[in-house]
């Protein structure tokens, strides 16, 4: 039981990064692609940062926004710091050239430019959002002592009547928890444009107690 859960989790861990980045290549996609009358390159997804950090910034406190800024922070370091990235791109930019490697830096550089910067916002995007599930998890913490108590009264009530199991429904249930957190992640991360946590968020803290509470009343008398 234990590994099957470790395994979860780990399975989790591994498509999260995984929708990491394939986020990073629809915002890629999204910033070169020639849509009709609309603007190309890293401005959408700067502008998607700007309006939804400043909407972040009306929903949430103080401590909230600390602990966003952080992940953000952190996002940038692991992106860019780690690799190298960072370094390079302002070594390339030092008008100061003293030798041919630094020419060629350069150039690249500039010529990397724009992909760069779609990069950077689109960490930056990531971060964001991020940041804000990280301050979420309080609102799923409630909702799954809620469910799991709701569930606990049901499960007790369905020992005592000696009612008939359904290992399908828990199996179930407990499969749509682990698919309610990765959609949650996928609809919020994924798209390039400014998005509202309150219209996000909650329906999948609801979604999350109404899974836990299943998963808690359908749970095996006998183990």
């Amino acid at each position: 039981m234990n590994n099957r859960r470790r395994t979860g989790l780990a399975g989790l861990a591994i498509g999260i990064g995984l929708l990491i980045l394939l986020t990073l290549a629809v915002h890629f996609i999204y910033a070169v692609w020639p849509w009709p009358e609309a603007p190309r390159g890293s401005g959408p997804l700067r502008e998607a940062v700007i309006a939804e950090r400043t909407r972040v910034e009306e929903l949430a406190g103080g401590p909230s926004i600390r602990l966003i800024g952080t992940v953000i922070e952190w996002a940038y370091r692991i992106t860019f710091e780690w690799t190298g990235l960072d370094g390079f791109m302002h070594s390339a930019a030092d008008p100061s050239t003293e030798n041919s490697a630094d020419e060629i830096s350069k150039r690249m550089a500039i010529g990397l430019r724009d992909l760069t910067e779609t990069f950077y916002w689109s960490v930056q995007l990531i971060g964001l959002r991020l940041g804000v599930l990280l301050v979420s998890l309080p609102l799923f913490l409630v909702a799954a002592v809620g469910g799991a108590v709701d569930g606990a009264a049901a499960w007790y009530l369905r020992r005592t009547r000696v009612d008939r199991e359904s290992g399908f429904i828990y199996h179930r249930a407990k499969f749509a928890l682990w698919i309610a957190i990765f959609a949650l992640c996928a609809l919020y991360l994924a798209p390039p444009i400014p998005l509202d946590p309150k219209s996000v968020v909650p329906p999948f803290v609801a979604i999350f107690a109404i899974t836990v509470r299943i998963s808690v009343a359908y749970f095996k008398k006998y183990l």
